[in-house]
């Protein structure tokens, strides 16, 4: 895919500051009186207090219930299990490993006699970034070159990128029958497919650093996100990652998609996420260029639909970038450039705009994260999870039990939309987050209780002021 060059508010209502051992959450009885608010939840450390905010402006009385009696360790992880035989993530593990491969000769592109130990400064800089949020094991090769390819004064193509290989059902994969980059097939597998090959490619123009090309714009190799009137390599960089490690439609112009295996077309994991504004896949329509173009074209994955509504204050839909006419090289594998331009969302539209990040926002990071990608510190739970499961987003627990005593100490807890019932013993540090809609945790006592919510993307553990 290309990248060109053309001439948050949060509605948080209250944030819990929890200690590291021995919190307790437990559903509770709501009383419902006219000066009078119960929390549904509460939380509370055998050490020594917790502390709670709230955001109450009108100043209406709050009260806590009781503690509850704790229960013994049997009793709340269920009959047949102790301390000895919890289940154990078997591939979620840290943080990928990254190796690059220059393919540049000597005294050219990232071995250029003055300009090469920068670029690759710059280059390696910006993969420590994805590095640090995406999970392994894996160890993810990058090929990359800078190449003469021209431009004028007033535009240019910056750079181009996109899976070296793809794979056909990868193991442990998500959604049977796709392709997946290779990449994310070792990513999701725990193993190299093929060590002689990499698994990205990514080519930039040497020439933006030239008088022609962009005029007085060069690019810039700094790290400090403040490029002037240049072109923010990294931030580039950034951008270009995200169609190596999947961020691609096997899309074209006439609305054929597929890759073949054994004879038959097949999506690509990102294509199975594009509908159009009625919710119907792109991939069960009739083959026309009116299906990828036309401002036609939503990404349906829940978390980062999710984040753009509650976090971008949007709609339901998450606007991909499909303008009339096609636009080669950037069709479909972005999102909607005119929705998220000169915005905090812009690392992943198709143009170059400020503000310049380098820091990948919640929505680039939920279309990776319903592709099957996990973030690092990260495990995930969903209620209807079933066959293999190894914590990963893409192959979720489906207990909070495997999910509390999985997560890293410090980690983060994602829990996909749905009915959580019984206590929760949270026994290290972590933060709490929904997972593409309302999770609720806890079992009501009664009939007019509501359990405890979680509605944000990065709430941390939530006691919903009622």
């Amino acid at each position: 895919m290309i990248m060109k060059l053309s001439h948050l508010n949060r509605n948080r209502r209250w944030t819990v500051l929890a200690a590291a051992l021995a919190l307790m959450l437990a559903a509770v009885s709501l009383a419902q009186s006219s000066d009078k608010r119960l929390f549904t939840a509460q939380l509370w450390n055998l050490d020594h207090p917790v502390d709670i905010y709230v955001y109450n402006p009108n100043r209406e009385p709050l009260e806590l219930p009781p503690p509850m009696t704790l229960p013994t360790y049997s009793e709340f992880h269920g009959k047949g299990i102790n301390e000895n035989n919890l289940p154990d993530a078997v591939k979620v593990g840290g943080n990928i490993t990254i190796s690059i491969d220059y393919q540049d000769s000597t005294g050219e592109g990232f071995y250029d006699a003055t300009l090469g130990s920068a670029r690759r400064s710059a280059f390696s800089q910006a993969l420590a970034i994805w590095a640090s949020y995406l999970q392994g094991p894996a160890t993810i090769t990058i090929a990359a070159s800078m190449t003469p390819r021209g431009g004028g004064p007033g535009s240019a193509t910056l750079a181009s990128s996109g899976p070296e290989q793809w794979r056909y059902e990868p193991v442990n994969a998500p959604v049977a029958q796709t392709w997946y980059p290779s990449a994310l097939a070792e990513i999701v597998g725990g193993v190299d497919i093929d060590p002689d090959r990499a698994e990205i490619a990514v080519d930039y123009n040497s020439d933006v650093d030239n008088s022609y090309v962009l005029g007085s714009i060069d690019w810039y190799y700094g790290n400090d996100a403040n490029p002037g009137n240049d072109v923010d390599f990294m931030m580039v960089t950034l951008h270009e990652m995200c169609h190596g490690f999947g961020m691609v439609a096997s899309f074209k112009s006439t609305g054929t998609w597929g890759l073949d295996y054994d004879g038959t077309l097949y999506p690509v994991i990102y294509d199975r996420y594009l509908v159009d504004s009625s919710g119907t896949l792109l991939i069960n329509k009739p083959v026309s260029p009116s299906v990828v173009t036309g401002h036609n074209v939503f990404w349906n994955g829940a978390i980062a639909k999710y984040a753009y509504t509650h976090d971008f204050g949007g709609t339901f839909r998450l606007p991909i970038y499909a303008p009339t006419p096609w636009d080669g090289g950037s069709s479909i594998s972005h999102i909607d450039e005119a929705t998220f331009s000169e915005s905090v969302w812009e690392l992943i539209t198709p143009e170059y705009d400020e503000p310049i990040i380098h820091t990948p926002d919640l929505i680039c990071l939920g279309i990776f994260q319903d592709m099957g990608h996990s973030l690092s510190q990260s495990r995930y739970v969903k209620l209807t999870a079933s066959g293999f499961e190894d914590g990963s987003s893409g192959n979720p627990f489906n207990t909070i039990t495997e999910g509390t005593t999985n997560v890293p100490t410090g980690g983060h807890l994602r829990i996909y939309s749905g009915s959580y019932a019984g206590a929760r013993t949270i026994t290290k540090a972590m933060t709490l987050h929904s997972c593409g809609g309302t999770t609720v945790l806890g079992t009501a006592k009664s009939a007019t209780a509501r359990a405890d919510t979680l509605q944000g993307a990065d709430r941390g553990p939530v006691i919903e002021d009622q």
